[in-house]
């Protein structure tokens, strides 16, 4: 594939995770061919193998889109004119976070129970043997937790290998309030289509929905395949692509983003790259309790840094295990930050919103520089730095100053907006 193809989909990649206004795309049109090369091969995984755990690493590719912010700050900067962008997250939050839960199992038996006995404290494990409690079905229950911090959450169900359809009304329900009901999708369905099918057949014939929230069993995934079999059958998103063995971050970013197709051209499927998984805390890393909420800590911080999207996948069947009950723990936490945590698909549609919003920048004989925004979405936002500090910001239309602060010769600004309008700077 020609350079120019894949150079043209990171510059739109980059301007679109930024935010700026849409015709200035056209800046980005010198960037260096080995930068276009780092990008465009981390999005595909391509430079990716099964390394050791490295516990400071940062998203390659994020790191290349805080060097695009730069450049176009300073040449808004070097003419005087303001740099304005769409905010990442709804109402200003500074990053976000998808709950998701697979469900690889959704109940055992007494033999299975007792050979796994250590996994759970004496409580439980005596109620679970005696039928009281079924210890591998914890979606009420994680439904509860959330509730009480306002988060909600994402469900991936297996159903090529075990009957759900019990549950309907319970999954039904949830759906309804905000919660997410997904596939997820079983052995061979990442290269063959047939199999892809058959999973999403029965998954509708069980539940009578239409999953449009995919992972993959155990994470397989063939890039340009299974791309192709999800977007045949209409899923917005996926979030498959990960690491077994470690968290990390496999595509180089934490944020969402329409993967290309084998012609570099861009796709309508997003994918949400995975971050953390539980399982890999425990099962390949051997951490204890106070190790993997460290750990967890750490990424949180790293994502906020990064203003990314930390994605978490918690097992539901290991919410009462020993390691896996910290889960509240984590929500405690994310609920003392100002980030956005919600299911795969609010994620998902927020994201689309977002880039559905456009901002054009022109110059205006009256009052220097006219800024039109359209196609608003609730929660969004805009941020401007003016780098002249006599000028001021006007606004016409639906919208108004949350936040203004003064550093360094810039004025900075967040503009709530409530509707299409328009800014005046000058």
């Amino acid at each position: 594939m020609s350079l120019s193809k894949t150079k043209e989909y990171v510059i739109q990649f980059l301007a679109e995770s930024i935010g700026i206004p849409n015709e200035l795309e056209h800046i980005y049109e010198d960037i260096p061919d080995d930068i276009i090369e780092q990008i465009s091969v981390g999005l595909t995984g391509n430079d990716i193998e099964t390394e050791e755990f490295d516990y400071d690493s940062a998203p390659e590719v994020d790191e290349f889109i805080i060097w695009a912010q730069e450049i176009y700050e300073e040449l808004c900067r070097d003419n005087n004119i303001p740099a304005i962008w769409k905010s990442r997250w709804p109402n200003g939050n500074k990053f976000a976070v998808a709950l998701t839960h697979d469900s690889d199992s959704i109940e055992v038996t007494k033999e299975h129970l007792q050979e796994v006995k250590e996994r759970f404290d004496e409580k439980d494990l005596e109620e679970g043997l005696s039928k009281k409690k079924n210890l591998y079905w914890n979606v009420e229950r994680i439904k509860e937790i959330e509730n009480k911090f306002a988060f909600k959450s994402s469900f991936y169900f297996l159903t090529s290998e075990y009957n759900v359809s019990k549950y309907k009304d319970i999954l039904n329900q949830l759906n309804k309030e905000g919660w997410e009901i997904g596939l997820h999708a079983g052995f061979e369905t990442h290269d063959s289509e047939d199999k892809m099918n058959q999973d999403i057949d029965e998954f509708k014939r069980q539940l009578g929905i239409q999953p449009i929230g995919v992972r993959e069993h155990y994470l397989q995934f063939d890039y340009h395949n299974t791309f192709n079999f999800l977007e045949k059958n209409h899923f917005v998103y996926d979030t498959s692509l990960g690491f077994r063995e470690h968290p990390g971050f496999l595509l180089g970013t934490s944020l969402p983003f329409n993967p290309p197709n084998e012609n570099w051209e861009k796709r309508n499927i997003l994918e949400l790259p995975l971050i953390i998984m539980d399982t890999s805390l425990w099962g390949y890393m051997k951490l204890d309790e106070d190790e993997g909420m460290k750990l967890i800590e750490n990424y949180i911080l790293n994502i906020r840094k990064f203003g990314g999207l930390l994605t978490l996948l918690w097992h539901q069947e290991a919410f009462l295990m020993k390691k896996g009950n910290i889960y509240p723990k984590i929500l405690e936490r994310l609920s003392k930050e100002e980030c956005f945590v919600s299911s795969g698909i609010a994620i998902a549609e927020w994201w689309n919103a977002r880039s559905d919003v456009t901002i054009s920048v022109k110059e205006d004989s009256e009052k220097g520089w006219k800024c039109t925004i359209k196609n608003v979405v609730k929660g969004i936002c805009i941020e401007m730095k003016n780098f002249d500090m006599t000028k001021e910001v006007s606004i016409n239309g639906k919208g108004r100053i949350i936040n203004k602060s003064e550093a360094d010769g810039e004025i900075y600004y967040m503009i709530e907006l409530e509707g299409d309008c328009e800014l005046f700077y000058g």
